[in-house]
């Protein structure tokens, strides 16, 4: 069996687009912590053993919704946090592109999709530089997309 293959924190990235159809997004290289959840939602129900109707009945989960977020904090920089306050006090949908930058041989890819801002927290320390952290909540689809053969 061969052995995984581990990438650098580095190589998952969080970009900004400036709309659904942007092919340039701006990489937010203030982001340094970056996490993406994927989940899923089921309704329960049970059914009876047709063949054994004595039997206890089973449960079978039956998928009914899925939804996706973003976890995120770095160094504050005050334009990059301007622009992030901006997003979130804007209401309207913001536009992200997270990658695996790797070669598609290697797992390499994108997810592109909507979120809007669910928190937005600025910090200090009294030595300290500033750092922010927040939570993006995603809005519909999260598109996936391999990489090129030879790269991101």
């Amino acid at each position: 069996m061969a052995q995984p293959n581990a990438f650098g924190g580095k190589d998952l990235r969080v970009m900004r687009k400036s709309g659904p159809t942007d092919a340039a997004p701006k990489f937010m290289s203030t982001i340094t912590t970056k996490g993406l959840t994927e989940t899923m939602e089921y309704d329960d129900a049970t059914v009876p053993n047709s063949d054994n109707p004595d039997q206890v009945w089973a449960r079978r989960s039956l998928p009914k919704g899925s939804a996706w977020s973003v976890s995120f904090s770095g160094v504050a920089d005050p334009l990059a946090y301007k622009q992030m306050r901006a997003d979130m006090q804007s209401g309207v949908p913001t536009y992200v592109q997270i990658q695996v930058a790797k070669p598609a041989a290697q797992g390499g890819g994108r997810w592109d999709g909507a979120v809007f801002y669910e928190n937005l927290q600025i910090q200090s320390d009294a030595g300290g530089v500033v750092k922010f952290t927040g939570q993006l909540r995603g809005d519909g689809e999260l598109a996936w997309t391999d990489a090129a053969a030879g790269g991101p």
